[in-house]
């Protein structure tokens, strides 16, 4: 009975650590929680899911009248057009496609092009990148019907579960 009792109040700090530090790191994720008028607007801080050489991908969350939505960033990489294509791939390797639904933006910082565009997204997506591990994007260019393969390393993999997690929350 004694060991029973010590091994739920050391269950019961557990869990106290574990929600306490994981609340914690979503408002370092979470940039602005609010309603305005009837709609819930949600937003996350930029998190990087690849880096290479000189180039790179990033990822935000956002909701708002028009649904979930992501923005999406490339740092010297490839342009993303509307109705090109992101597919996450779990370490199941289940795949999920999410399309891009405007024209896309390019802007110059440090003489270097970030294009970025909106993928449009929906709660399951959410709750499927909070529960799962994504380890590979792909991103298809729908008109030149080319597709390029990125691995996800471990601690984007992570950044980026937190970051959803935080999210559907």
């Amino acid at each position: 009975m004694r060991l029973l009792l010590k091994a739920l109040l050391f269950s019961g700090f557990l869990s106290f650590f574990y929600t306490s530090a994981f609340s914690q790191n979503c408002g370092n994720v979470i940039t602005q929680n609010k309603k305005i008028g009837g709609t819930h607007v949600l937003m996350t801080d930029e998190q990087t899911l690849v880096v290479r050489g000189n180039y790179s991908y990033s990822i935000s969350l956002f909701s708002d009248e028009k649904g979930i939505l992501a923005n999406v960033y490339s740092k010297s990489g490839v342009e993303f057009n509307q109705d090109d294509e992101i597919i996450f791939m779990d370490r199941n390797k289940t795949r999920k496609s999410y399309r891009f639904i405007e024209m896309g933006e390019m802007t110059k910082k440090g003489g270097q092009p970030i294009y970025q565009n909106i993928l449009q997204l929906d709660l399951a997506a959410i709750d499927w990148f909070a529960s799962t591990t994504i380890n590979t994007i792909y991103i298809k260019n729908n008109t030149s019907n080319e597709m390029r393969k990125f691995t996800v390393n471990p601690n984007r993999q992570a950044s980026f579960k937190l970051m959803s997690t935080c999210f559907s929350k």
